[in-house]
């Protein structure tokens, strides 16, 4: 038996209660926290940076663009890291490698720098979700899966609701240069769990080699799933960041009001994928995942055609909707290969969904907002996607 089928054996065949994986995937759950604010955080900072650097809005902006960069550089190098020496340092090292470019980002003086370390900041950060993922799912049974991530995909929303108040509390305190100090020390302390309470053993990823790659993208149901998460990060994070201005351009809510709800729908949100989770382990990932899409996408419909007076409906369910989403998207990328090919399936689906559903998506809004037609932007967005559904019933889980 050669190594790929020997791990896919061991991590198949010899699986154990889910209560016996929890404190593992809490730390990855804690992990994926202080990987994802060290991404997000520069969005509430950006104000700060730009008046200690003296940038425009511009170049401040094309700062998420370095991340973004080196997150897909990140990605990529993430599964010759972990075929190297295996998914647990894989993890351990992307946590105290990210710490330490934060620290190195406190010492920014000019732009330039800056620049570079956030490159790297984006690299470091994006080794861990390949890996982080595949740990997720090490010695679980597939219908366990959900509730796995579940724990898991909380993180972003708490993300989002932490990283503005983080920095609300701590920037009276100095400069924007001490909010990244509890990110640094949130990594260091989960990059110090992973590498003493992990049990992953020498469980290892396949590098993104050519035959690699080509294995994993002859198999259909990968074509169809890198469709439905282009879509399912699309209605998540790409139809989030255009709510602001489409709200307060062509509604005319003000910019508290607004804040408001897209506050309140993400605290609620929270709790959707423990919902989703359940859902998946009691009902199968496919059916699930079938009912969030059709419902995500109706939701997103309704935020372009509503009236003003019905339109916190949609506004409050969608994200609730789409955060749902990844649970059971999740537990069927990861079942549709063998163990060892898990790592290596998010990151090559990962890059596009991100770069298409977050970065491609939110520019064809923005298109059809500079043409005085914000809300049809989202009313199409919500027809592709609840049509998308469609894809499911061709995927076939072993």
């Amino acid at each position: 038996m050669n190594d790929t089928a020997s791990q896919s054996h061991e991590v198949t065949n010899n699986v154990v209660p889910f209560h016996d994986r929890l404190t593992p995937i809490l730390i990855l759950a804690g992990t994926f926290l202080f990987n994802f604010l060290a991404r997000l955080i520069w969005g509430p900072l950006l104000p700060n940076i730009e008046k200690d650097l003296g940038i425009h809005h511009t170049v401040a902006g094309s700062l998420f663009l370095m991340i973004t960069i080196g997150y897909f550089i990140g990605l990529f190098v993430s599964g010759y890291l972990s075929a190297r020496f295996n998914h647990r340092k894989t993890v351990v090292l992307s946590c105290f490698f990210c710490g330490l470019a934060l620290l190195a980002a406190m010492t920014a003086s000019s732009l330039t720098y800056l620049v570079v370390v956030l490159i790297v900041i984006g690299v470091t950060a994006g080794l861990y979700l390949p890996s982080g993922i595949a740990s997720l799912t090490y010695r679980l049974d597939p219908k366990d899966f959900g509730k796995a991530f579940s724990f898991h995909e909380i993180s972003p929303s708490l993300g989002f609701i932490a990283g503005p108040l983080l920095v609300e509390a701590l920037l009276g305190w100095g400069s924007w240069r001490v909010v990244l100090w509890p990110v640094a020390l949130g990594l260091f302390a989960f990059g110090l769990f992973n590498r003493l309470w992990s049990s992953t053993g020498h469980y290892r990823g396949e590098p993104p080699t050519a035959k690699n790659m080509q294995y994993v993208a002859s198999n259909p149901a990968f074509w169809m799933m890198l469709i439905l998460f282009i879509l399912g990060v699309g209605a998540n994070t790409g139809v989030y960041s255009m709510l602001p201005l489409y709200l307060q351009a062509e509604r005319g809510m003000d910019q508290t009001l607004t804040n408001f709800i897209l506050s309140a729908s993400r605290i609620a949100a929270m709790f959707s994928p423990f919902v989703a989770g359940w859902a998946t382990h009691r009902f199968g990932a496919q059916p699930v995942l079938a009912v969030d899409i059709f419902l995500t996408g109706i939701a997103t419909v309704l935020m372009g055609l509503a009236m003003n007076n019905w339109l916190w409906l949609p506004l409050f369910l969608q994200p609730l909707l789409s955060t749902a989403f990844f649970p059971p998207a999740y537990t069927i990328l990861t079942d549709i290969v063998p163990a060892s090919y898990r790592n290596l399936i998010v990151a090559l689906i990962m890059p596009a969904a991100m770069l298409l559903g977050a970065g491609a998506l939110p520019t064809m809004i923005g298109a059809f907002g500079d043409a005085g037609m914000f809300h049809a932007g989202f009313t199409l967005t919500g027809l592709v996607v609840t049509v998308t559904t469609a894809l499911l019933w061709f995927i076939s889980v072993p």
